[in-house]
């Protein structure tokens, strides 16, 4: 495990390389994308065992901090959506320079959507796209994120009483407002906002890999999970849905993590090697 720092056109990002494992050549890599805000810090243990995991198989993993977030350069309230999808187009660049021939991506809720954005419009050929619990609706997902602030706000006697409809108005107007500690730029939040998995064009992507998190085996998966697979096979694109018993680390209290999906995630990239 190396941490390192990459040189891109919005400033440094900070990443943190896992080199393939052995005497495993340095062909095959895989980019984690990460969640977004909250979310990301929670799930920082369970990326950092699952990088592992593949670097044990033969894999070279970088696990990347978009900027304005983690340790990478800027501010979070200056971060846009198009001056992420470049951070991702600079580290394949980074991993090619280092000798990677192919690249999969990985990416979790609000950076799995990033990443099919990304393998939508880039330049560069992704053999394959892991989504872990994607966000697959962006507006759906900025409206759930909105309710975190008006739910303080009714914590709060002092606090003005907001509707999440008229947060979005401003952002969608370009003011910029401030949620759970996270100043939201409208140029960041306006793109996610526009987009939906099942309208991308997928060009560049050659397979999909799904895994939603479950409560119980009882539990079904999630309709919108059901239709992109739908939408991807009449794309012609191999894509596979895996429900998988776990926390929802992303969002638990206390750090968490769920075995389950390292051991099912890992089987999964095994059958590419």
């Amino acid at each position: 495990m190396q941490p390192l720092f990459i040189e891109s056109s919005a400033g440094k990002l900070f990443a943190i390389y896992w080199p393939p494992a052995g005497e495993t050549p340095l062909d095959k890599a895989i980019i984690h994308i990460p969640a977004f805000a909250e979310e990301m810090n929670k799930s920082r243990r369970m990326v950092a065992l699952q990088a592992q995991a593949f670097s044990d198989q033969g894999y070279a993993v970088l696990v990347l901090d978009l900027f304005g977030t983690g340790d990478s350069a800027g501010d979070f309230g200056v971060a846009t959506w198009q001056i992420w999808l470049q951070n991702i187009d600079t580290a394949i660049d980074w991993l090619k320079q280092q000798g990677v021939q192919s690249v999969d991506l990985w990416g979790l809720r609000v950076g799995a959507l990033l990443a099919m954005d990304f393998a939508s419009n880039s330049k560069h050929r992704i053999e394959r796209l892991i989504a872990w619990q994607p966000v697959l609706n962006g507006d759906a997902f900025i409206t759930q994120f909105l309710r975190l602030r008006v739910a303080a706000a009714m914590m709060d006697n002092n606090a003005p009483r907001e509707k999440t409809s008229d947060l979005k108005q401003q952002l969608l107007e370009g003011q910029a407002i401030e949620v759970a500690g996270y100043l939201l730029n409208p140029d960041l939040i306006k793109p996610v906002a526009a987009l939906r998995a099942d309208r991308l064009s997928w060009q560049s992507v050659n397979e999909v890999a799904i895994f939603e998190l479950v409560s119980s085996e009882d539990s079904p998966v999630l309709a919108s999970n059901m239709q992109l697979l739908a939408t991807l096979q009449e794309k012609n694109i191999n894509v596979s849905l895996t429900k998988v018993v776990g926390n929802a680390f992303w969002s638990s209290q206390e750090i968490s993590d769920a075995p389950n999906l390292i051991k099912v995630n890992s089987e999964k990239v095994g059958q590419w090697l």
